[in-house]
């Protein structure tokens, strides 16, 4: 589930509940047969959806990627037999919905026999077991039963079940998969290897339908959502089937069950929003999916029933509708495509509403098209918008690069820029993206209860440059199916040394390569001069000593895209780089850092430090955090451990209150500072210092991400500011942070650094690796890990 608290069940209401689990019991088995496993383990899950295969002409089994931890995704495709041998027919048709949606609602006509994918996925956090066995007893149904449901059923639908979304989780006993992450918070980042697979699903087949089997709610909770509805959606066309769709899955959870269930939109005010993408369905809604979340009320044979009769109910509902629900899911394209605006919410729907929001009172227009410059100088990082290309293509958004020079607001631009037109059907997806975000902090009515994340600007958070084109211009580009590889040079002529920028997340990379294959690396302390040219601090320096240091600048160029720059001589104030040893207790963003970019890192608990066990000799740095504060949780013999390992000269990175508590509680810097509530979140403008270690050469007016904003006020002497908040009326760009503007955070210190005995400390407001999203503060985490270096 959603980690919400739904309800306090009363006396009354458990009595109730008892008589309901009675007659369950009595009719369970015409849901859940007594041979069917429980629960199934994840190795049993391939073999049976194997025989089912192999004994049934209706299901067809796809591996369609591996999890975190090395374990196969499987797909299974269910429909009626004479359907096997067209997928690629019906695939097409839904890919035709793209390319030209008015002659796909004309093929609809043509092809009566269309089918329709509906996509369900089972326990996407690995402990909410009921999915999985929900999802596998479905396709045993529709493989092997013949009622006139069932006929129905395959009549008219194409079933695509990502079986088990998590199987790390289903195996760990874990939320979060092998790496540790909230797979369902991941959808607008992509970090997982199990989020890509199932968003290869999504735009692959368009799917019509799209339900996330959860756990644990009671009542049973079936979305849509309440308000705030995210603006990019075509939220008319979605919630006028998926309210309709929702009551059907009611009805036949009440039907087989005796369960009740709750539908957010209809019955609560606020509390589970639509806004962020993060979310399985809400990104497919971006698909033209009508996407629901449902969370099961038990976790039990109980819970599968549920989950069943849920989703029963649905393929029922979209066998009866399936014509016009797919010719408003066609027409979320056509909108897009033809630029034509949004429509509002119908009264009448509105009128069932608990909370009547509609957020198409606050959009109506979009821009021509995001510009994305391809080089520097236009372009602050060329990776970066090569990545972010490659992440738009990936995602099913048209992108196109400009035939001919062209100017944009005064500014001239080459030929080759990136152009993504906002006349195509997936618009919204794009918008949402590329755009900055608003500033929801505040509901039309004044006070909002938000569910989760509210900010995730790419353009903001992954460091690239866009510019937005508000009236479309007469200029001539052609699509493209990859960004232009990012190109690196290595300058000629005689060198002492080689140099290359710490600019980019490749140049970390690099770096750890190189240390790990014991290859001297310098890091510039201070600013320098050669050549008449000035190189600030933290510049990588390769001596070039050696026969071989030539084709070193050659790797760097050709495989990282760096540019890399002859020196005439080694500059006096560097430090020689070595491979540190990283003591870690912290979120999997920090460890996904780490891994990805080839630091050598090891995670401990507080257990571990509790029991006496380990030692911390031999580590460097230690890096912690979290919003739980890691001193609180130690007993004396972990106390003792952290002591002794600073008291020895190891450096701190800390982040947020965590990290800020162990650093003063161990007399290390001594800081004091406030905060927002514990969801407040977004995007702040931050004032960079390009001249500090833990912030060089980033430009000085650019952005960050804060998830419980935390902002310094009070710090020794010795610190030193390296970013803060800006000190302007409108620091806050997107998201959610209430009261922001009378916090008194602007101008105050987000990272700060300092020395304490032999220990350098440096110390986060801001969150650099929240959940790997935000990319372009990564290089800050390694800076500061470097810094103890210097």
């Amino acid at each position: 589930m959603r980690l919400r608290t739904r309800y306090i069940l009363g006396a009354f209401t458990l009595s109730i509940l008892a008589l309901t689990y009675l007659n369950v019991v009595a009719t369970f088995s015409t849901v859940y047969a007594a041979d069917d496993p429980y629960w199934i383990p994840y190795s049993q899950i391939g073999p049976t959806l194997r025989e089912i295969e192999k004994t049934s002409n209706r299901v067809r089994v796809e591996v369609i990627g591996q999890s975190a931890g090395g374990r196969d995704l499987y797909l299974a495709i269910v429909s009626a037999p004479e359907a096997m041998g067209r997928l690629g027919v019906y695939q097409a048709i839904r890919q035709q919905m793209v390319k030209d949606p008015s002659k796909a609602q004309e093929m609809i006509d043509t092809f009566g026999d269309f089918k329709v994918p509906f996509y369900v996925q089972g326990s996407i956090h690995g402990t909410e077991y009921p999915g999985v066995d929900a999802v596998i007893r479905l396709i045993k149904t529709l493989a092997y039963d013949d009622t006139p449901e069932v006929r129905t059923i395959l009549d008219n639908v194409i079933l695509l079940a990502n079986v088990d979304a998590n199987p790390d989780g289903r195996v760990l006993g874990t939320r979060g998969n092998a790496n540790g992450f909230d797979l369902n918070r991941d959808f607008i980042t992509q970090s997982q290897p199990e989020t890509r697979a199932a968003v290869s699903v999504f735009t692959e087949w368009n799917p019509m339908v799209v339900l996330d089997l959860h756990g644990f709610s009671r009542p049973m909770l079936i979305e849509p959502c309440t308000p705030p509805h995210n603006p990019n959606y075509e939220y008319d066309l979605y919630i006028t089937w998926a309210l309709a769709e929702a009551k059907a899955m009611e009805d036949e959870l009440l039907l087989q069950t005796g369960f009740s269930a709750t539908i957010p939109f209809r019955d609560e005010p606020e509390g589970w929003d639509d806004w962020p993408p993060i979310f399985n369905p809400m990104y497919a809604m971006y698909h033209g999916a009508y996407g629901h979340t449902l969370e099961t009320p038990y976790n039990s044979l109980d819970g599968v029933a549920a989950d069943y009769a849920a989703v029963w109910g649905a393929l029922k509902f979209v066998s009866q509708n399936r014509k016009d629900m797919i010719r408003d899911q066609i027409e979320v394209f056509r909108r897009g495509l033809l630029g034509l605006p949004h429509l509002p919410i119908p009264q009448e729907i509105l009128d069932q509403a608990k909370n009547p929001w509609d957020p198409y009172d606050y959009l109506t227009t979009f821009p021509a098209a995001y510009v994305i410059p391809k080089e520097k100088p236009l372009q602050q990082s060329p990776h970066q918008a090569a990545r972010v290309v490659d992440f738009l293509i990936f995602n099913d958004i048209q992108v196109e690069q400009a035939s001919d020079a062209f100017t944009l607001n005064g500014v001239d631009y080459p030929k080759g820029t990136y152009v993504v037109w906002l006349n195509q059907p997936k618009r919204g997806l794009a918008i949402t993206i590329l755009w900055d975000g608003w500033d929801i902090s505040y509901a039309p009515q004044g006070g909002l209860d938000m569910y989760d994340i509210s900010g995730w600007s790419h353009t903001y958070l992954w460091g690239f440059s866009r510019q937005i084109m508000p009236d479309r211009l007469d200029i001539k580009s052609n699509p493209i199916n990859r960004a232009d590889p990012v190109t690196g040079f290595v300058e000629g002529g005689k060198a002492q040394a080689y140099a290359y920028l710490p600019t980019s997340n490749e140049a970390i990379e690099a770096t750890n390569e190189l240390l790990t294959q014991g290859i001297s690396v310098y890091r510039a302390t201070k600013s320098f001069v050669d050549s008449g040219r000035e190189f600030s601090t933290g510049t990588f320096i390769i001596p070039a000593t050696k026969p071989n240091v030539k084709s070193l600048a050659n790797h760097l160029s050709s495989e990282y895209g760096l540019d890399v720059l002859a020196l005439q001589a080694l500059p006096s104030d560097t430090t020689l780089m070595r491979k540190q040893k990283i003591a870690v207790i912290a979120d999997e963003g920090v460890r996904f850092f780490l891994k990805e970019y080839g630091f050598n890192f090891t995670v401990f608990t507080i257990a571990q430090l509790n029991s006496g066990t380990i030692s911390l000799t031999g580590y460097d740095v230690f890096i912690n955090s979290g919003s739980s504060r890691l001193w609180s949780g130690l007993n004396s013999i972990g106390k003792a451990t952290i002591s002794a390992f600073f008291a020895a000269g190891g450096d701190l990175v800390g982040l947020g209150p965590s990290g800020a508590d162990l650093s003063s509680k161990t007399g290390l810097l001594v800081v004091t500072y406030k905060t927002g509530l514990a969801n407040d979140n977004g995007i702040v403008k931050l004032t960079y210092d390009p001249y500090d270690t833990v912030t060089t050469q980033y430009p000085s007016d650019s952005y960050g991400f804060v998830y419980r904003p935390l902002w310094f006020t009070s710090s020794p002497p010795n610190a030193i500011v390296s970013a803060r908040i800006t000190l302007t009326s409108d620091f806050f760009v997107a998201g959610f942070w209430r009261n922001w503007e009378t916090s008194g955070a602007a101008g105050y210190p987000v990272i700060l650094h300092g020395t304490s005995g032999a220990s350098d400390v440096v110390l986060f407001g801001i969150d650099p690796t929240f959940r790997a999203h935000p990319e372009f503060t990564f290089a800050t985490l390694a800076n500061a890990i470097w810094t103890g270096l210097d």
